[in-house]
């Protein structure tokens, strides 16, 4: 590679990583200058399913737990998919599936089970929208080792 591509390359992935900072910064809750202004009338939290796991579904170590569901808001602004463990509330999962501004987005995550005891988990959704309307959904697992 010569000296004029290089520097090109590199110019470019500065570029790329200064506009996803700048996307990411753009829509902080504590940001003064945040580019959606709040809908005041808007009271209705976001509509959120999840068919994915079964409530009290058993897993191998080992197993993909697949997180699946709909989430459904005029403006959704951020979801997290997390899995905790219930003995101790160690997070064994964590996900941020970028939503902002759809009105419909499915829910498609998954994560390989990793235990060395047989453990009772819990599976978080929870989904906000552009005005702080917040809702959430739980599924309970178990997981053998």
């Amino acid at each position: 590679m010569n000296k004029k591509t290089k520097t090109h390359t590199i110019i470019s992935r500065v570029t790329l990583v200064l506009a996803l900072i700048f996307t990411v910064a753009s829509c902080k809750k504590d940001d003064d200058h945040h580019d959606h202004p709040a809908d005041t009338t808007d009271k209705d939290a976001p509509v959120l399913s999840i068919s994915s796991p079964a409530p009290l579904q058993m897993y191998n170590n080992g197993d993909s737990v697949y997180i699946k569901g709909l989430a459904t808001d005029v403006s959704l602004h951020e979801m997290t998919i997390r899995i905790t463990d219930d003995a101790g509330g160690t997070q064994l999962f964590y996900d941020a599936p970028l939503v902002h501004d759809l009105e419909t987005y499915t829910i498609d995550s998954k994560w390989k089970s990793n235990v060395s005891t047989h453990t009772n988990a819990t599976v978080v959704v929870t989904v906000e929208d552009h005005n702080e309307n917040v809702t959430s959904d739980t599924v309970h697992i178990h997981i053998m080792p």
